[in-house]
């Protein structure tokens, strides 16, 4: 009996080890940050190769006034035969302040949460003020479903400063993604020198 649990357990490590390449891989390419002077002034976005499978994005921006209650629309939108970009199964709302005073749990909120608390200093409740920043910024593959068609996505954040009355524009980042299978690459072999002999 323990050596057939030990045997199961065994198996189940080397599957798992077997299975710890992601199907996808989201590479981001390219970032684009617009702001309204009225909230915020030297926003800045760029993005960083690692390797052929990776890159982050690192992002800065300093508020002019505090933002006390921040909406956001996220939207996706993936690019078809027409080299355009079609809207794509997500177009939601949300409410930052109560997702990062853990009031709302919306599973997109969810996704946008892990990745505040996990690259920027924007991972506390409301309100915000001084300079934001994110750094190191990447899609990791468990925060997204590993199912989506490959092909070039645009994903959309609208940020908004919402009152009882208004609804304000605050910026938005645009962040180009591209849905893939991993790049493997191959370990090239030292090739011995004569003085190795």
């Amino acid at each position: 009996m323990v050596s057939t649990i030990l045997f199961v357990l065994c198996y189940l490590a080397l599957v798992q080890e077997m299975n710890c390449e992601p199907n996808i891989v989201y590479k981001m390419k390219n970032i684009e940050c617009h702001t309204d002077p009225k909230y915020s002034t030297n926003a800045s976005c760029r993005v960083m190769a690692i390797n052929w499978n990776k890159s982050v994005a690192n992002m800065d921006v300093d508020l002019v006034k505090p933002l006390k209650n921040i909406s956001l629309q996220l939207q996706l939108f993936k690019k078809d035969y027409t080299n355009k970009y079609q809207p794509f199964l997500v177009n939601v709302w949300m409410n930052i302040c109560s997702i990062l005073s853990r009031q709302n749990f919306l599973p997109y909120g969810v996704i946008v949460l892990k990745v505040t608390k996990s690259f920027s200093n924007f991972n506390h409740t409301c309100p915000y003020e001084g300079h934001l920043f994110a750094r190191g910024v990447y899609l990791e593959e468990q925060f997204l479903p590993n199912n989506l068609p490959l092909g070039y996505y645009r994903i959309n954040v609208k940020v908004f400063e919402t009152s009882p009355i208004t609804l304000d524009y605050v910026g938005e980042i645009a962040g180009y993604v591209n849905a893939m299978e991993p790049i493997k690459t191959k370990k090239k072999n030292k090739i011995p020198s004569s003085q190795d002999n």
